[in-house]
């Protein structure tokens, strides 16, 4: 149940929220919160309800631990994580000149991860 709370916590991290902002947009307390992020306790179902509205991410990609995992590296046709998503989301956004920039960006990136 480890990798529910490190999604919480890029979530927040994707949404660029500190704890307690976060905390208070789904409704729970920084400390309940921060155990959950650590992993010390499970979200309850209310809170993953919460998480799932207040920020319209998949649920499959929320909870799920193993399959994760496995597909992380990979490109395939089911569904695409909520980054995948949040990302796509924005490069669209961007006129033709920035969007060839900001793939200019992760090529670089990428061939920095790789040598």
């Amino acid at each position: 149940m480890k990798v529910i709370g490190e999604n919480v916590r890029r979530l927040r991290k994707i949404h660029d929220l500190n704890q307690i902002e976060f905390a208070k947009l789904i409704g729970v307390s920084q400390g309940s919160l921060s155990d959950i992020e650590s992993g010390k306790c499970n979200p309850s179902v209310e809170t993953v309800v919460s998480i799932y509205s207040t920020f319209e991410c998949s649920l499959d990609w929320l909870l799920n631990t193993e399959s994760q995992k496995k597909s992380e590296n990979k490109i395939s046709n089911s569904e695409l994580s909520y980054l995948e998503q949040e990302l796509i989301s924005a490069f669209r956004e961007l006129d033709s000149e920035n969007q060839i920039e900001a793939f200019e960006i992760v090529k670089l990136k990428k061939k920095r991860n790789i040598t």
